[in-house]
């Protein structure tokens, strides 16, 4: 598993814990850098997942509650939510990482920590979302689409 892969599993077990009791950042990364097997390169990026989600959460919010029609976010279940943060984070504010990546990253972290339910629920919200924050980027299947639509040449 990579580091950045590893630094988003340990983002989306901070974020829950920020999530379900109240505590800060700091307080959530002193917990983890305890821990004696902790990939250290992985815990600095899941640092910088965790301080851009919550310097951001107003605006993640509320994209969130924009895309996730007839659900409101406390009432999401909470492995979900805080994934779709971290996912929304990436796509709105860390442009290095081409969205197939943020989204791919985030179905195969629910497949580990939620339901099957959970997949669909994420793909759907972050792809809406990929088009908003992404419209400039192409990924494989959209790629395939506008290559199959173009036009034949003419010789």
């Amino acid at each position: 598993m990579g580091v950045r892969r590893r630094g988003r599993e340990y983002a989306l077990q901070m974020l829950y814990a920020m999530d379900l009791t109240g505590y800060t950042p700091d307080q959530v990364f002193a917990g983890f850098y305890a821990i004696q097997d902790l990939n250290r390169d992985a815990f600095y990026y899941a640092r910088r997942l965790v301080d851009g989600v919550h310097g951001h959460m107003e605006e993640i919010d509320e994209v969130l509650t924009k895309y996730a029609e007839h659900w409101k976010i406390h009432r999401m279940a909470a492995v979900d939510r805080n994934l779709l943060r971290l996912g929304l984070f990436e796509l709105m504010y860390v442009k290095e990482v081409p969205f197939p990546i943020v989204i791919n990253e985030a179905l195969e972290i629910v497949k580990e920590f939620s339901d099957q339910e959970g997949t669909q629920f994420l793909n759907g919200i972050l792809d809406a979302a990929r088009k908003e924050f992404r419209p400039e980027e192409t990924g494989p299947r959209l790629r395939k689409k506008a290559v199959a639509a173009d036009p034949p040449e003419e010789s």
